[in-house]
């Protein structure tokens, strides 16, 4: 069965609400302190990310046209073409 009572409010004997505490100053910059070294983190990843790509697909593509050039001076046939 589904409790229907609504939400629960937090009350003294006496009739008061209770306030949640608040943070202290140190906390909240704590918290932005970490906010900002994850952030920053996170965009030195993604800018490494970005500029790697294309390096790792030029290296890939020298070296594909490398192994291939080494092959063939060597005599080996790797694709053969059947026409």
């Amino acid at each position: 069965m589904v409790n229907r009572n609504g939400p629960v409010i937090d009350m003294t004997i006496d009739g008061n609400i209770v306030e949640p505490a608040r943070p202290s100053l140190g906390t909240i910059v704590a918290r932005l302190a970490v906010f900002g070294v994850t952030l920053l983190v996170v965009a030195v990843a993604f800018w490494t990310a970005l500029f790697m790509v294309p390096v790792l697909l030029v290296a890939g593509a020298i070296g594909y046209f490398a192994l291939r050039s080494q092959l063939r001076r060597n005599g080996v046939v790797v694709f053969r073409r059947r026409f």
